[in-house]
């Protein structure tokens, strides 16, 4: 029997957004109930000046339930579950509808079908906007929801000014409810590795802010973990009465955390950096900064190919049958062995990073 359930608890296994009407959006999430992970069919809806959510439907343990298979390779929705629909005032086709649960269907017809729907490919009303017109679109949205996407796009601490230009990875958040986009985030953050986790943070909260002297302020592994967990702490109960983030949401009592932060709390301290990979981090930033950048008429910058072989320890054969990333591999060990901070000695380190930078020129 189908069921209207009230609040979402974010955490689905996938999750995915059918536009059924220029400003109404389906999509479906998970909350957890005493029987195990309920489906919740959602719905987004413009009200006046921002997007609002209600919850629909709920599609209970397995959303299979409301799939038929006539036979063959076909399928459709059950005529209970678009009658639900139908008494909840929402208009949606069966075509829709067979979308969003193509993640539930026998695993083999699921090949067949996603062989000819190519999902991901499409990308809506966007398409047709100009970098100016999507510009003023994904201006709209926080800069938090912004930093979190670019960490999941690009896995990168430092992510410079988002505001500049449109970036076609932001039109997965546009025109969706406060509700949908954290259930869309959460989907995406499951793929974090445990590692990941608190520089994800780091980096959605742009705590880097308050370490602007330090030199690895883009390596939170590095800093005082006192004034991190304070500023992560501080910045997350700031957010928590940020009026534009938490818009077209109901709330009750705002002397607690919303529901969509407290995950974001449990996940900081249930996991850490990880300080193995401080000096990989240091490094990469290193690279991407040019930290070492010299004049043009240092005698490193006029290396012979000869002789950059020969300081990064490998031979002109194999320089030649290297790929430039394992030419960068190949020079973070040699750094990590001769910079100064390490032990090792500084001149040699300015040579080492002089050969890579020779040869990583001519790798077109």
């Amino acid at each position: 029997m189908v069921g209207c359930i009230p609040l979402p608890l974010c955490n689905p296994d996938e999750e995915r957004t059918i536009r059924l009407e220029r400003r109404h959006l389906l999509y479906l999430k998970q909350r957890r109930q005493e029987d195990g992970l309920h489906y919740i069919l959602s719905e987004s809806y413009r009200d006046r000046d921002c997007w609002k959510h209600r919850d629909l439907l709920d599609l209970g343990t397995n959303p299979e339930d409301f799939i038929e298979y006539p036979g063959g390779n076909s399928f459709y929705v059950s005529e209970d579950l678009q009658e639900a629909l139908e008494n909840k005032g929402v208009e949606s086709s069966g075509d829709a509808l067979e979308k969003l649960l193509i993640p539930f269907l026998d695993p083999e017809i699921r090949r067949v079908v996603e062989m000819f729907e190519r999902p991901g490919k499409d990308q809506g009303p966007w398409k047709t906007k100009t970098n100016d017109e999507l510009l003023d679109h994904q201006n709209t949205l926080h800069p938090f929801d912004k930093r979190r996407l670019h960490y999941l796009r690009c896995g990168r601490v430092d992510i410079g000014n988002l505001d500049g230009r449109a970036w076609k990875f932001l039109n997965v958040l546009l025109e969706k409810s406060r509700d949908e986009i954290e259930s869309t985030m959460v989907t995406m953050e499951r793929q974090l590795p445990p590692h990941e986790i608190r520089p994800y943070l780091y980096t959605a909260l742009q705590l880097q802010t308050y370490f602007i002297h330090n030199p690895v302020r883009n390596t939170p592994a590095g800093l005082d973990p006192e004034r991190v967990d304070h500023y992560f702490v501080e910045d997350l109960c700031r957010l928590n009465i940020d009026e534009t983030f938490l818009k077209g949401v109901e709330r009750g009592e705002t002397d607690s955390l919303h529901a969509y932060l407290v995950r974001y709390l449990i996940l900081y301290f249930d996991n850490d950096f990880d300080r193995g990979t401080i000096w990989d981090e240091y490094i990469r930033d290193f690279i991407s900064k040019h930290r070492f950048r010299r004049p043009p008429d240092r005698k490193g910058m006029s290396m012979s190919e000869k002789e950059a072989c020969k300081c990064l320890g490998i031979t002109p054969e194999e320089w030649k049958n290297m790929d430039r990333h394992a030419l960068t591999r190949r020079y973070r060990r040699l750094a990590k062995e001769t910079h100064p901070d390490r032990g090792g000695d500084g001149e040699a380190f300015v040579r080492v990073k002089d050969a890579y930078e020779c040869l990583l020129v001519r790798k077109t």
